[in-house]
């Protein structure tokens, strides 16, 4: 994993400090204030390999102030320690990149192949579904939106049993770079403020073709 200062001009946007980061086999550019997670490798002897890696801020935001759960939301004591948070799944951005072996997809956690060669996006309410094609900066995708189950936890005391707080999505991009290769984007980093549109543009296979699933 290597990384290198730049500036990356939008068109529409300010000039922002970038760093140029490789990792996975994969050459992008982030905002300065942005960091990577230390790259994690998987094997199966079945399906493939892979390479993964978190998205995050290098100065976390501050926590968010916790709720007090009573008896009669299902609260344990001590009630009046307000430290209940809701969990709404994986916050930052995840990127995964997967070689598959023939037939093999189950190292791809949010796309599988169906028999009938259509990408499909588990979905725990609905069923798998479609994924649709779409573009990434230039790229052709499949797109879909995954269901993230969400749950109340204790954050300053004993962590007692969990409380379902409800169900939230998480948009899932795959982009195909070869034939038995893939990067998938968990809620990929693109904003409206254009913020992100130096990794959108920039994503590419990098020279360390050795450092590839």
């Amino acid at each position: 994993m290597l990384a290198s200062v730049s500036v990356h001009s939008c068109a529409q946007a300010e000039p922002v400090a970038t760093v140029h980061v490789a990792a996975c086999g994969l050459e992008f550019d982030l905002p300065t204030g942005y960091r990577i997670t230390r790259p994690k490798r998987s094997a199966d002897g079945r399906d493939g390999r892979a390479c993964a890696f978190y998205i995050v801020k290098i100065r976390p935001e501050p926590a968010p102030r916790g709720e007090c759960k009573g008896r009669e939301e299902g609260g344990q004591p001590p009630y009046k320690v307000c430290d209940w948070m809701v969990d709404t799944g994986p916050a930052p951005p995840s990127v995964q990149v997967a070689r598959t072996r023939s037939g093999g997809t189950a190292l791809l956690d949010s796309f599988t192949l169906a028999e009938d060669g259509r990408w499909m996006v588990p979905n725990a309410q609905a069923g798998d579904q479609p994924a649709t094609a779409a573009d990434f900066c230039g790229k052709p995708a499949w797109k879909g939106e995954t269901v993230v189950r969400m749950f109340w936890g204790r954050t300053r005391t004993k962590n007692y049993t969990e409380i379902y707080a409800g169900s939230g999505g998480a948009d899932v991009t795959l982009v195909p770079l070869a034939p038995d290769l893939f990067v998938q984007l968990q809620d990929p980093p693109i904003d409206a403020a254009g913020e992100f549109s130096a990794f959108c543009s920039s994503l590419r296979l990098g020279a360390r073709a050795q450092d590839l699933p």
